[in-house]
């Protein structure tokens, strides 16, 4: 599947497609590997980064990729990136892990929740794929091994688990990730003087241990603060190889075959050579000249066995490799430095502004506290003043009135406009009598084939047909043969109403509701237009009108709500709706020969209304 290379180091974590290394990338692979490291692992961070990330390892045979979301990245993950790296696992056989995921409570960058949502379902996209997973923590170790461990705890032995990269936490925790299945991976942060790692090192099973550069980041001593690359990985071998007091080549063999075993690199890319010392002295050569670059790194007392190769190795064609290698040693040292004065740079511009964005917060949080002090005595000085007390209210109001009759499914004439103009008064503030009148008219225009006669001892007359009954004319109307066609008809209805009003809800609220109840009086009037008929006794007279005024009593109970609006100099405007139910007690009905019949003796009144009402106080109450 790829050709076949002599394996040295393996760097199991190192970001080469990274735009630090967009100006010597592939000069600083060949150095790389003239120092021995000969795989490589290298993991996206980002949905913009799973090209870049892809088309390095596929132009390298020994470089092998994971695709993932990193926790500063949390916020993209979706179903769609999900998708993307189902896609790419299935077709592409270089991508050998999901990651950089986890959880960084350093930066929260992210939400944190958002950070472990997307942790969480990548892990489950990872055993769903039968992949490892590379794992970011930093300061967060209690959520992610909560998490991995919800996962994990119960998942076959056969099922791939996965890297904990960059480890920095201590023997506990390292021994729980090694319970749990996973491989303990150190960087170049083992090699600096305040290191707290020396303890954790040593009692890392080999069997379950990696070395990383995470290159361009965390640079090993003697070389700290300058870029990274995996050419340094050696730095980090050897510090491993002196805190367990073995040979480096041990520490290599070992390191090498657990990536090997994690990722599951394909046996066809991997081949020793014909002798292992043979091996062995080459990659040692290219760790005692990296060493070499530190002088107080190379005077210590004691080196591990097999850290410097023999003299005789060192052939023409290995002088003319040194040189070449030295020339760029002393490229990347310029380049290291100019990336140092941008980043220095970056940093002071990117303090400059922090200390600008802060002054402005602090500008903008003092006019805010002050804007809001201002309200607040505004508010203050607002409530020592009276409110005016709602002694007198005028006012109206539009709506639907209907009159039922107390029998199911009969109907008198119903929804029609009204109007009613209102007179009202605050006895207290949830209080208030309101005295009304309302009026409503319904009218019925009748076709011209509708006949009417009066019945048998209807006691009016024509002579009285515009002044209402009269019961000293009694009169057998029909016996004058004479027959009435009905042009029109209308009944107007007019009510007075007193009514007590009790508000339900707390006085200062914007919004209130109220009940009521009232007495109301009706009085109504049916008007009949007609035509009376030629006779053989009577001529034709023309259009007459037959009027008749009856009245009855009610009980209301209304429901509404309100709101008051203060317009200053002591008014009040007061818009409001309400409903309202009437009974309405017995008494006079209608004539017969009216089309219109409310003849039955109950009868319910039902009212929606909107409208306002303008309040004027001339004296003031205190507001709280």
């Amino acid at each position: 599947m790829y050709s076949t290379q002599t394996p040295g180091f393996f760097d199991s974590h190192c970001h080469l497609q990274d735009a630090a290394f967009d100006a010597d990338r592939e000069e600083m692979l060949a150095l790389s590997r003239t120092a021995g490291v000969s795989h490589f692992l290298v993991p996206a961070t980002d949905a913009a980064s799973f090209g870049p990330t892809l088309d390095f390892a596929g132009a390298h045979e020994h470089v092998f990729c994971a695709l993932g979301i990193h926790p500063h990245s949390a916020g993209e993950w979706n179903s769609e990136i999900r998708e993307q790296i189902r896609d790419a696992v299935m077709s592409i056989d270089k991508i050998v892990a999901i990651g950089e995921i986890g959880l960084d409570y350093h930066y929260d960058f992210s939400p944190r929740d958002v950070q472990r949502e997307a942790f969480s379902e990548q892990i489950a996209l990872a055993m769903e794929l039968q992949k490892p997973i590379v794992i970011h923590t930093r300061e967060s170790e209690e959520d992610v091994f909560r998490i991995v461990e919800e996962h994990y705890a119960s998942a076959t032995a056969e099922l791939p688990r996965g890297q904990f990269h960059c480890f920095s936490a201590g023997v506990e925790w390292m021994e729980k990730a090694i319970s749990l299945g996973f491989y303990v991976s150190f960087t170049g942060n083992i090699t600096f003087k305040n290191s707290n790692l020396a303890d954790v090192v040593r009692k890392t099973p080999l069997d379950r241990l990696l070395i990383e550069t995470d290159s361009p980041y965390l640079a090993p001593a003697p070389n700290r603060g300058k870029r990274n690359s995996p050419a340094m990985l050696p730095f980090i071998a050897r510090k491993v190889s002196e805190l367990k007091e073995l040979d480096i080549s041990v520490i290599m063999q070992h390191t090498f075959a657990n990536a090997r075993s994690l990722f599951k690199i394909p046996a066809g890319s991997i081949q020793r050579a014909g002798s292992f010392e043979r091996t062995l002295g080459l990659l040692l050569l290219a760790l005692g000249l990296l060493l070499g670059a530190s002088n107080s790194y190379a005077q210590q007392p004691t080196q591990p066995a097999g850290t410097v190769s023999p003299d005789s190795i060192l052939t023409g064609e290995r002088r003319k490799a040194e040189e070449l290698r030295k020339k760029q040693e002393a490229e990347l040292a310029h380049e290291a430095e100019l990336h140092r004065q941008d980043s220095i740079k970056a940093a002071q511009q990117a303090q400059l502004d922090a200390q600008t964005k802060a002054r402005e917060q602090v500008q903008q949080d003092s006019i805010r506290a002050a804007e809001q002090q201002a309200e607040a005595e505004r508010h203050a000085a607002f409530l020592q003043t009276p409110l005016a007390w709602r002694a007198i209210g005028l006012g109206g109001n539009l709506g639907v009135a209907s009159i039922h009759t107390a029998v199911i499914g009969q109907l008198e004439p119903t929804s029609v406009l009204g109007y009613s103009l209102q007179l009202k008064t605050e006895i207290t503030r949830r209080l208030d009598i309101t005295a009304s009148f309302t009026h409503s008219a319904l009218r019925f225009n009748s076709p011209q084939d509708s006949l009417w006669n009066y019945g048998k001892n209807t006691p009016v007359e024509p002579s009285t047909y515009n002044t209402g009954r009269d019961p000293n004319k009694p009169t057998d109307f029909n016996s004058k043969g004479e027959t009435w066609l009905v042009q029109s008809e209308s009944l107007g209805i007019s009510v007075f109403g007193l009514d007590l009003n009790y508000v339900i809800t707390r006085p200062s609220a914007l919004i209130k509701f109220y009940f009521g109840m009232g007495y109301q009086h009706f009085m109504m009037k049916g008007v009949q237009n007609y035509l009376l008929m030629q006779t053989p006794t009577t001529a034709y007279p023309g259009i007459r009108t037959f009027e008749q005024d009856w009245s009855r009593n009610g009980i209301d109970l209304l429901f509404g709500l309100k709101n008051e609006i203060e317009l200053g100099n002591g008014l009040t405007l007061e818009p409001y709706g309400e409903i309202s139910a009437t009974g309405i007690f017995n008494g006079p009905t209608q004539f017969s020969n009216f089309i219109f019949q409310p003849d039955l003796t109950d009868l319910i009144g039902v009212n929606v209304r909107v409208g306002f009402t303008l309040y004027y106080g001339w004296w003031g109450v205190p507001r709280q």
